[in-house]
C-alpha cells in the first residue's frame, strides 16, 4: 500500500507542476461559474405566470385558475416586466399577459390577439398551460354565450332560466360527469400491493412520488462538473500514447500496471476535484447544494471513473482509437446521461444505459437524495 501512495504523491506533483494541468483547472471552474449565473427550468416548475390590469373577466380568470387545485401553480403579477423577468430566468414555466380592452373583447365575443404568451425555448410545459387557461376562459364565457343563447332560442330573458342554465352548466363544467379521471399507482400495482382508490390523497402523494422519481430531473452543474472532470481524467492517461510514456508500465506486472495507471488517473483529477468543490461551496449556497453529499459523491466519483478509464482505455490500441473513444464517450455522457435533459424519462432503457458511465452514476446518485 505504501508503495501506492508513493506512486500518488509522484503522479500528483507531476500534474501540479504542469502549466496545462493548472489551464484545464481554470477552464473548469470558468465553466461552473457561467453555469451558477445561467437559470435552467426546473424539471418540477410548476409555477405560471398571469398578468392583468383593470378587466374584470381576466381577474376572473386569474382567480379561478390561481385558487384551483390543477398541477399547476399560477401566481399574480402587478407589473409586466417581473413576469417576463421570471419566465426568462425560469423561476416560472410560463406566463400570460391580458392585454388592456380584455372585458371588451369578451363581451364581442373576439378574443384575437387578446391574451400574450410568453415562453422560452425551454419550456416543456407550456401547452397543457395554455390548455389550462383556455379552459378557465371558456368556462367563464359560456356564461355570455348561453345568456345570448336563451334569448335567441326562446325570445325572451327570465331570470329564473337564466339562473338554471348558469346552474347546470357549472354543474358540468366542476363536475366529472363528462370527463372523468382515475389515477391508479401503477408502481404498487406492479409490486403486488393494493393500489388506493382514486381520488384518495395517500394515492395522490404516491403518484407525485413517483413522477419525482421517474425522470425530468436534471443536474446541470453537476453534470457538466462531472463530464468536465472524467475529461481530464481520461485524457491524463492518453499520455501512455507518447513516446515514451508507457515506459514506466512496461516495467511493471500486470496488476501493478494498472494501479499505476490507476494512481495517475486519480492524481490528475484531484486538483480540478478540489477546484470544483471549492466553487460549489462558495456558489452553490444560491442553488441549495448539500455539500456534504456532493463531497461523498465526488469521491465515489473519482475511484469509479479511475477504474473505469482504466478498464476501456486497455481495449485502446493506439492514438487515434484513443482520442475517437474520447469524443464519443464524452458526447454519449452528455446524451445519455440526465445533465441538461433526461433523455431516460422519454426512453427508459437509457436509463441503463446512462448507467454504465461514471456520470450517469454520478447524477443518479443525486436523484436518490429526498
Amino acid at each position: 500500500m505504501e508503495r501506492y501512495v508513493i506512486w500518488y504523491r509522484l503522479w500528483l506533483k507531476a500534474y501540479w507542476k504542469k502549466p496545462s494541468h493548472w489551464l484545464q483547472v481554470s477552464g473548469m471552474a470558468a465553466l461552473l461559474l457561467v453555469l451558477f449565473g445561467i437559470s435552467l427550468p426546473d424539471g418540477r416548475n410548476v409555477t405560471v405566470g398571469i398578468c392583468y390590469g383593470a378587466d374584470v373577466y381576466a381577474k376572473r380568470i386569474a382567480a379561478e385558475l390561481a385558487e384551483g387545485d390543477g398541477v399547476f401553480s399560477f401566481r399574480i403579477y402587478d407589473r409586466e416586466e417581473e413576469l417576463y423577468r421570471d419566465v426568462t430566468a425560469g423561476k416560472a414555466e410560463c406566463g400570460f399577459l391580458f392585454r388592456e380592452g380584455f372585458d371588451g373583447k369578451m363581451e364581442s365575443g373576439d378574443l384575437e390577439e387578446s391574451i400574450t404568451y410568453i415562453c422560452t425555448p425551454m419550456t416543456a410545459k407550456g401547452e397543457v398551460a395554455r390548455e389550462t387557461l383556455y379552459a378557465a376562459l371558456l368556462g367563464i364565457r359560456s356564461e355570455g354565450i348561453l345568456k345570448r343563447g336563451e334569448t335567441e332560442i326562446y325570445g325572451n330573458t327570465v331570470p329564473e332560466r337564466t339562473q338554471r342554465l348558469l346552474e347546470q352548466n357549472r354543474f358540468f363544467l366542476e363536475g366529472n360527469q363528462i370527463f372523468r379521471v382515475e389515477m391508479e399507482d401503477l408502481e404498487a400495482a406492479e409490486s403486488g400491493k393494493t393500489p388506493k382508490p382514486p381520488g384518495t390523497g395517500e394515492a395522490a402523494g404516491t403518484a407525485e412520488s413517483g413522477a419525482r422519481k421517474s425522470g425530468g430531473l436534471v443536474y446541470p452543474i453537476q453534470g457538466m462538473f462531472g463530464i468536465f472532470l472524467f475529461l481530464i481524467m481520461f485524457l491524463a492517461y492518453g499520455r501512455k500514447f507518447e513516446a515514451g510514456g508507457y515506459a514506466v508500465e512496461k516495467a511493471l506486472a500486470g496488476m501493478q500496471r494498472h494501479i499505476y495507471g490507476y494512481t495517475g488517473c486519480l492524481a490528475a483529477g484531484t486538483l480540478p476535484a478540489v477546484a470544483g468543490i471549492l466553487t460549489l461551496f462558495f456558489l452553490g449556497g444560491a442553488k441549495g447544494l448539500d455539500m456534504v453529499w456532493e463531497i461523498v459523491f465526488l469521491l465515489l466519483f473519482l475511484a469509479l471513473s479511475g477504474a473505469w478509464i482504466t478498464a476501456v482505455c486497455g481495449f485502446l490500441r493506439d492514438g487515434s482509437a484513443f482520442l475517437s473513444g474520447a469524443v464519443v464517450i464524452t458526447v454519449g455522457q452528455l446524451l445519455v446521461c440526465p445533465v441538461f435533459v433526461d433523455a431516460g424519462a422519454y426512453l427508459p432503457a437509457l436509463k441503463y444505459v446512462g448507467s454504465l458511465f461514471p456520470v450517469g452514476i454520478y447524477l443518479r446518485l443525486h436523484g436518490l437524495l429526498p
